[in-house]
């Protein structure tokens, strides 16, 4: 009985341990966000769809608010 319920325990500690660590490596995998200025979403931080301004890292959710903000970047940068 007492092997039976220490059994237990072991499993269900094992479990949880598994479960909290894999959530943890899930939230890892997701990319950072950032707020595109010319439109306002919310976007991936993909250095593709990026421009410098000022020392400042701006991320855009299309090329046409890239070119936008590239055009006028004193107007959409803060």
């Amino acid at each position: 009985m007492k092997r039976t319920a220490l059994a237990m325990i072991l499993i269900l500690v094992v479990t949880l341990a598994s479960v909290s660590g894999f959530s943890q490596a899930k939230k890892a995998d997701k990319p950072e966000k950032a707020k595109d200025p010319v439109c306002g979403l919310m976007v991936d931080k993909d250095p593709k769809l990026s421009s410098a301004h000022k020392g400042e890292t701006y991320y855009f959710c299309s090329k046409t608010d890239l070119e936008e903000f590239r055009k006028n970047p004193a107007k959409y940068a803060k």
